[in-house]
């Protein structure tokens, strides 16, 4: 009688470093996408909610990476005390902490299918 094993231990390390390689491109791609998604959420909520005296404020909201997998968004400018958004008289700015709100799941549904894709 015969026993014949068989492992595909080296086709599982290839397949780990090349999983690697592949995610951070892909991963980078997801968080821009994500912190875009943020701006234009956050941009949409503060020209719905704008007065007059913070009609063009939605204008200020940009996203950038920071890094490699890091990205942020936000209001461009150096807040002041009568600086639209920081909230003078009637309280504080919700737009971003609402956006941010959506952010999470967003990039984790985007970073769940990059896994899914590579399995």
């Amino acid at each position: 009688m015969r026993v014949k094993v068989r492992h595909h231990i080296d086709r599982l390390a290839q397949r780990q470093e090349s999983a690697a390689v592949d995610f951070t491109p892909k991963a980078s791609r997801a968080v821009r996408q994500s912190t875009q998604f943020g701006r234009d959420l956050a941009r949409a909520l503060a020209r719905e909610k704008a007065g007059p005296h913070g009609e063009h404020y939605w204008k200020r909201v940009n996203a950038e990476m920071t890094g490699i997998l890091e990205g942020e968004f936000g209001p461009d400018g150096t807040p002041k005390s009568n600086f639209v958004g920081v909230g003078f008289r009637h309280g504080r700015n919700t737009d971003l902490p609402k956006a941010a709100d959506k952010v999470g799941p967003d990039l984790t549904a985007r970073v769940r299918k990059i896994l899914a894709e590579s399995l």
